[in-house]
């Protein structure tokens, strides 16, 4: 039969490609969901199964000419230890990045995965659409991910401007492994050794990443590439704390950066240091060479930061006029290991920190802090405690403009916080989904719990949060008193 094409860019509709056994995957979900979540405030909307693989970052757009589409990125699967069946193909396939389409969010279907060719962590997503800056051919849609093993570390750039008519068609175009030799001095620069999460600013071409490269010390730190080309990529700049290179006296900071947050309009680039509890901000009006404007320690007594972003205040009390407008940064730790069974006497949490004079004394002042209270959590198993709030919504730097934070919260589920006071942090809202048929413990030995671990915000105001376990993608949406 004759396909008929979609007005928007000349595709095929969606799901015109699709097999039987996607349309079966997605009407069994709805099965899977077991009874007695527990929530305030915020409604279960829609679930997908995303075919029981382990899932990390979420990156959710909703866009008017390309539609409405989620992509998540998936830890290595180290549960089973095997190729998962993927029903879409029927072939057995490494995790790698699941896209949905989520034009219904009360049925996001699961159109195309896209394996990786080793056992790998692929937990980082970043996407592009109608991309202006590649003349060959102009305005197609891209995707970079990472991709980690224990002898490998890559950032892959797909072209997906087919998700929709023919997901078949979905194709690598470019492998980042490397950085120039000697770009940083003798021996430093080369094979990365480390591919952590990204972010690829759809104005400029830049991706920015969190890597590592011979020359420094264990862990991550900044790296900029230019994907203008998406098929060509180069190298343009790094970014680090004293004492990261090997080449310069090892300090007491932390080497671990997590990721970017990336505000282009204001010249900067946040990030925290999940191995020392390290906040930081480089200005990077020269991408080339970023520079180091502020550095705060969160430790002690903190755990380990995670997610850093820049929020702008035009009023806050107990400040006159002339003080005003003022800066903040809300960060987030992330509970880790230790702190299953809270065997940490020290509890993970967000803090509010003032950075509105960061940049001429050098560090941050933080005002407030917030987590959820112990409760029942530290009894229920798994993780407890922050991960990650959203940072974006859809393609840009979510500026908290309705005052509200969505944090992943590990076996706490999803919290929302009304962060419109910077000194009195509270929260709103939360949903704790239930495990289900496809979840698994965090480690042996431990009870089978939700384990939120990413949350994303589309401009229609949907919350997508994937869970470690292999609960899958649960959309929600906050309704408030």
């Amino acid at each position: 039969m004759p396909v008929l094409t979609d007005a928007r860019k000349g595709r095929a509709p969606r799901g015109a490609f699709r097999t039987a056994a996607s349309t079966a995957v997605c009407l069994l979900t709805a099965s899977l969901l077991h009874a007695a979540p527990q929530g305030r405030n915020m409604e279960l909307i829609g679930h997908n199964d995303l075919q029981g693989r382990d899932a990390l970052q979420v990156t959710a757009i909703s866009d008017a000419a390309n539609g409405d589409w989620v992509y998540v990125g998936h830890h290595d699967d180290t549960w089973e230890g095997a190729p998962r069946q993927n029903p879409i193909t029927n072939a057995s396939e490494w995790n790698g990045t699941s896209i949905l389409d989520v034009s219904d969010p009360a049925n996001p279907e699961l159109v195309w995965h896209i394996p990786n060719a080793v056992n790998a962590n692929s937990r980082s997503t970043s996407v592009v659409y109608d991309y202006g800056f590649a003349s060959d051919p102009p305005g197609r849609d891209y995707l970079v991910r990472n991709s980690q093993s224990a002898d490998s570390a890559a950032f892959q750039v797909f072209d997906i401007t087919d998700r929709d008519a023919d997901p078949s068609r979905v194709r690598m175009v470019a492998e980042i492994t490397s950085t120039p030799e000697g770009s940083c001095g003798p021996g430093c620069g080369g094979a990365l050794t480390g591919a952590h999460k990204g972010w690829w600013s759809p104005e400029t071409g830049l991706y920015y990443t969190a890597a590592n490269e011979p020359g420094f010390r264990g862990g991550h730190h900044l790296v900029i590439f230019d994907l203008r080309d998406p098929a060509n990529p180069a190298f343009v700049g790094r970014g680090w704390l004293p004492g990261q290179m090997t080449s310069e006296p090892e300090t007491e900071y932390g080497t671990n950066w997590h990721h970017p947050v990336v505000d282009e309009a204001n010249d900067r680039v946040y990030g925290a240091y999940l191995g020392g509890g390290d906040v930081v901000a480089f200005d990077i009006a020269d991408p080339s060479d970023p520079r180091l404007v502020w550095h705060m320690d969160t430790e002690p007594p903190g755990r380990g930061t995670h997610t850093v972003a820049p929020i702008v205040y035009d009023t806050v009390p107990n400040f006159g006029p002339d003080a005003l407008p003022r800066v903040y940064a809300l960060v987030a730790d992330e509970a880790t290991g230790p702190d299953i069974g809270c065997a940490h006497p020290v509890r993970t949490k967000l803090y509010m920190l003032d950075i509105t004079d960061a940049d001429a004394t050098g560090t941050a002042y933080p005002v407030d802090t917030w987590q959820v209270p112990d409760g029942e959590f530290c009894d229920t198993g798994g993780r407890f405690g922050p991960h990650q709030f959203a940072e974006r919504i859809d393609l840009a730097l979510n500026r908290f403009e309705d005052g509200i934070a969505y944090v992943a919260y590990f076996n706490a589920g999803v919290r929302a916080l009304d962060v419109s006071d910077p000194y009195d942090m509270r929260e709103v809202a939360y949903y704790i989904p239930e495990p289900n048929d496809n979840s698994h413990p965090i480690a042996e030995g431990e009870p089978t719990v939700i384990q939120i671990n990413d949350v994303a915000l589309d401009g229609r105001g949907f919350v997508y949060a994937s869970d470690r376990v292999g609960g899958g993608l649960f959309v929600l949406r906050y309704e408030p008193d």
